[in-house]
């Protein structure tokens, strides 16, 4: 059953992916190069939740055997360095964006 669990997450994840595949389609190529920017910044930032996200499921669904610890778990390693590498990335594309001085 988790795993059944996980995979449904996943498929709505993908849902949400061809989603937002079809709404940049529908936008059409940015004129300026702000805007493809914003748009690189929006999937970036996008993909980055929903690989934490379906981190975030795999190691809430994950089956618990009874002699394991359940932060040693694969899900629980997965989340930790999702935990740890995620957030440098998103400060750094948002720092980018909103740090920089207009001329």
């Amino acid at each position: 059953m988790p795993l059944q669990s996980v995979g449904f997450f996943a498929l709505g994840e993908l849902a949400i992916v061809f989603v937002m595949a079809l709404l940049i389609w529908s936008l059409g190529i940015p004129n300026s190069q702000e805007s493809k920017l914003v748009h690189f910044a929006a999937v970036i930032l996008t993909t980055l939740a929903l690989i934490f996200l379906l981190s975030m499921a795999m190691y809430y669904w994950e089956p618990s055997l009874p002699n394991l610890n359940p932060s040693d778990g694969r899900g629980a390693k997965i989340f930790d360095r999702c935990a740890q590498i995620i957030p440098p990335i998103v400060t750094l594309v948002i720092g980018y964006f909103f740090g920089r001085q207009e001329k």
